[in-house]
């Protein structure tokens, strides 16, 4: 190891040489490394170089599997939790870590965008409006996200879909919306922010593709996803004077979209903007994975009838895909989020007791979901037990690391986040 890249020569300790001491903090958690801040300068020093911390992220993915971080709404109170979920190679009676959400009480709306190198994405929902923010709960620090200044291009926008995600060439945090004015499908805008800039650009596009609007009964569903810095999301363009299945990438150092056809073309044209959505996107080993479902009555994809897996391979010009996997029927379960350690998927139980409440709408059946692992390789299935969730989830792999958002606010408890951004009440 080259320790010069830590900064300049500095004795740590004066039994050991330098590069052993920076090979054992290298190995410790975060919560030990917080506290050697507290040893000396040198430490700390080290300790917030940003070559080390990118050393440190590299080794913890490496030597440790990832945490599952799940949210959802608790089985009682009916409030947004996010649970922790530790591999499930350790010992089953350790429960799942209670992850507290220092931002206030929020809307079933709010959720997840994305995870990487232990910063967590959220887009809040609350009677203020509509906020982002970019949150590292190992060090207890958030970047609130400004509001965009395109937001009134359009006149009334809603959001389409967001996505988080981390590019390593350019080493850097971005959050991608896609928009749309509320009276027409045709107009959208695509905005990204880069958290090296703190600001927002808009990426220029000929109005080719109609971005699909998520189902309001999906709430949580993946739509974006992204891979190796590229961000993917399924939408519907006119061609032929038709409707057809596209998915659009957006590599996230480029401003450009592109439009790569799905494997299926007899599915592809379709006559309603919800059929797009049974073309599902996930990140399975760092590729880009597609699911089709034929089940079009609310959008979710049943394992009853088994389903294939789509590859896109990245190295073809063309961008063709491979059929890789191919899922076995198993009665009951439904496949709620993406892949973690690998193969293996969040699928969840069939719920029973349906219901509809004095307006007659659709409410999800009460008591806690049951959780399970499924492996699409293997096809064993693992429980996921005392989470205390019920329908929607969503799932993202998690490692905690040390990572600092440039102008973060610390947030040991609880924080008003009015005090600090404004919601933007056009999103919602």
């Amino acid at each position: 190891m080259n320790s010069d890249q830590f900064g300049p020569e500095t004795m740590f300790c004066s039994f050991l040489p330098r590069d052993i001491v920076i090979e054992i903090l290298l190995r410790l958690p975060v919560k030990s490394l917080l506290r050697f801040k507290s040893v000396s300068k040198p430490f700390c020093s080290l300790i917030k170089n940003p070559n080390f911390i990118s050393k440190h992220i590299g080794k913890t993915t490496q030597e440790k599997p990832p945490h599952l971080l799940i949210m959802g709404r608790h089985h009682k109170t009916l409030e947004v939790k996010v649970r922790l979920i530790h591999s499930l190679k350790k010992p089953s009676h350790i429960p799942p870590l209670h992850f507290d959400v220092p931002f206030g009480l929020t809307s079933e709306k709010t959720r997840i965008v994305g995870s990487a190198n232990g910063l967590i994405c959220l887009n809040l929902v609350n009677h203020n409006g509509v906020a982002i923010v970019i949150w590292n709960p190992a060090i207890k620090t958030f970047k609130p996200v400004p509001r965009s200044p395109y937001v009134s291009t359009l006149g009334k926008l809603s959001v389409t879909d967001l996505g988080f995600g981390y590019h390593p060439g350019n080493d850097d945090y971005m959050v991608v919306r896609l928009l749309n004015v509320a009276t027409s499908r045709r107009k959208y805008e695509v905005e990204v922010y880069t958290l090296s800039t703190n600001s927002w650009r808009k990426i220029a596009s000929d109005g080719r593709v109609l971005l699909v609007i998520l189902p309001f009964w999906k709430p949580m569903a993946p739509g974006m996803v992204v891979v190796k810095g590229v961000i993917y999301w399924v939408g519907v363009e006119v061609r032929n004077e038709e409707m057809c299945s596209v998915v659009v990438s957006l590599e996230m150092s480029i401003d450009e979209l592109n439009f790569i056809s799905p494997p299926i073309e007899h599915h592809g044209i379709v006559v309603d903007l919800r059929e797009a959505i049974t073309l599902r996107l996930f990140n399975l080993n760092e590729s880009l994975a597609l699911i089709y479902s034929e089940n079009l009555e609310k959008v979710d994809i049943w394992m009853n009838a088994g389903f294939d897996i789509w590859i896109l391979n990245e190295n073809d010009v063309e961008r063709t895909w491979s059929r890789r996997f191919k899922v076995e029927p198993s009665q009951g379960l439904l496949l709620e989020a993406g892949f973690w350690e690998n193969s293996k998927a969040l699928v969840a139980e069939e719920r029973k007791d349906m219901c509809f409440d004095v307006n007659r709408e659709y409410v999800y059946t009460k008591g806690e979901t049951k959780l399970y692992l499924y492996d699409i390789i293997k096809g064993d299935v693992e429980i996921i037990e005392n989470h205390e969730l019920r329908a929607p989830f969503q799932a993202y792999s998690y490692l905690e690391s040390l990572v600092n958002v440039k102008g973060g606010v610390n947030v040991a408890k609880e924080v008003d986040l009015s005090k600090l951004l404004d919601f933007d009440p056009l999103l919602l």
